[in-house]
């Protein structure tokens, strides 16, 4: 991109600025330079996490308290150390992005309309990456498994129990969030309308040609059509529940059975099996624990678990993909030749393997199989909010587009032609996404061997481990695609 294209929309956005009255955020341009989230990635698809763990670094400021515009490298770095089993630096990170989550969500809900609107004229792409519900409840999920990693078990505990809430409050969180945006819309919506009265009255030499109709634009049925068109699988896939994850719910299950908190188990666990597709591993767990509570009610008997669990993290979750549609605008004039928006998509990628192969001594035991889908969980979300996502696009687009046409007209060709630049660099879909997440979560189950040993196949790798003499194991295989190294670590309890 060149350097005259970034002085222009400098300089344009500060002529939008005066004309709005409104504090527009700083302008990022994306694609400079390669990043270090693009770094990180890469090194992820090598399975070489430590390095993908640092190159995320890179984008942080560790000068700062809170590093507030590195939401996205700070999720990416804390699950990279995860995986390269350096628990004590991915906590900081989570912790960190924990923080960020809440300093955002504050942000927008005791921020002023005027700040929102300020975001409306540029758009998602170039503002600061703001987590999503499924981010925020994975966030504490990994920070949960970190501190079963640590052995701080009460701390994993309390992750656990946040994580859950958090899902039971997301379509709370979310309505707040929408609403407050809504809020910023309107009263941008009402001062351009009251704008635009006031000067059709007082000119009458050089009348305003234009018009705005916000309510027939925003509420168009053909602008539905026309994304149906362009992204036709946007409603087709199965659903979970709004915001349940079940590899959270899961995780919490087998951590509270081993803790002998069977009752909370079995209530976890008969969800997970409820959106698990009857998964046969899922099954084994809810009737472990069931029978459990049954011999303690029947006959007092303490029962113990003594298993190892294979959670295998497979493939890399769906990734954004930019299309663009023209818009049908209701704003009537001869002058504007600009109304596309710029729309995001989630594209589904592959697994690594199928699945990996669990032996003890050269014979088989167990093979693992899906039980919590990531993509239906980002999709899920996706397809939830994308209503908000198109409103906010179609609203800045008409928003801009009358802009153009009053630099145009009150400023002259160059204005206008500043404008169109500006409005083409800003109208660019936000494709971020917590990119290191799984495809799928997978589960292979099995009692512990007696000599405390196992081996595991995962593509043409093989993995053997000794489980020392803890009683129960969860080994942890991140895969992220075929030709990634695998990574593995093991929480003894």
């Amino acid at each position: 991109m060149s350097k005259n294209i970034i002085k222009q929309s400098a300089y344009v956005i500060s002529v939008i600025a005066l004309f709005s009255g409104c504090a527009v955020p700083e302008l990022k341009i994306p694609g400079v330079s390669e990043s270090g989230y693009e770094s990180a990635h890469k090194a992820t698809m090598d399975g070489n996490f430590t390095l993908a763990a640092e190159c995320s670094d890179k984008d942080k400021d560790f000068k700062s308290k809170l590093d507030e515009s590195n939401q996205l490298p700070t999720l990416y770095s804390g699950n990279s150390y995860m995986y390269c089993n350096d628990y004590e630096s991915s906590l900081k990170r989570l912790e960190e992005a924990e923080a960020i989550v809440k300093y955002h969500n504050e942000e927008i809900l005791l921020g002023s309309a005027g700040d929102l609107i300020a975001q409306l004229l540029l758009n998602d792409a170039v503002i600061d990456y703001h987590a999503t519900m499924n981010d925020a409840i994975m966030l504490n999920t990994y920070k949960a498994i970190n501190y079963m990693a640590l052995g701080e078990m009460g701390k994993a505990r309390i992750e656990f129990n946040r994580a859950i809430d958090r899902q039971r409050r997301a379509k709370e969180t979310y309505a707040k969030l929408i609403s407050k945006k809504q809020e910023a819309m309107n009263k941008k919506q009402a001062d351009e309308k009251n704008k635009l009265e006031a000067k059709n009255k007082s000119e009458t030499k050089k009348k305003s040609n234009v018009s705005l109709d916000f309510d027939k634009t925003l509420k168009n049925p053909e602008i539905d059509k026309m994304i149906a068109n362009k992204y036709p699988s946007l409603n087709n896939f199965e659903k979970y529940p709004d915001f349940v994850n079940p590899f959270t719910n899961y995780m919490a299950g087998i951590f509270f059975a081993t803790q002998k908190d069977y009752l909370k188990s079995a209530d976890i666990l008969k969800e997970v099996y409820g959106m698990s597709k009857k998964s046969k591993h899922v099954k084994e767990d809810l009737v472990m624990v069931e029978n459990i509570l049954d011999h303690k009610k029947t006959n007092g008997k303490k029962t113990t678990v003594n298993n190892v669990w294979v959670v295998y993290s497979n493939g890399l979750a769906p990734k954004k993909e930019q299309f663009r549609i023209d818009v049908p605008l209701f704003l009537f004039t001869d002058k504007i030749s600009y109304t596309g928006i710029s729309l995001p998509k989630m594209v589904q990628q592959e697994l690594a393997t199928k699945n990996l192969t669990v032996f003890n001594k050269n014979k088989l035991l167990s093979q693992s199989e899906s039980f919590a889908s990531m993509d239906r969980v980002v999709l899920t979300e996706f397809e939830y909010g994308y209503k908000d996502v198109v409103t906010r696009a179609v609203f800045s687009s008409l928003i801009k587009t009358y802009m153009q046409y009053e630099l145009q007209r009150n400023m002259g060709a160059m204005a206008g032609l500043a404008a169109g630049v500006f409005q083409r660099l800003s109208t660019q879909a936000d494709t971020r996404t917590w990119g290191n997440l799984p495809k799928e979560y997978q589960i292979s189950r099995i009692k512990m061997p007696k000599d405390k040993s196992i081996q595991i196949k995962v593509g043409s790798e093989n993995i053997n481990l000794d489980l020392g003499d803890s009683k129960n194991a969860i080994v942890f295989v991140r895969k992220p695609s075929a030709v990634s190294k695998a990574s593995y670590s093991v929480i003894k309890l």
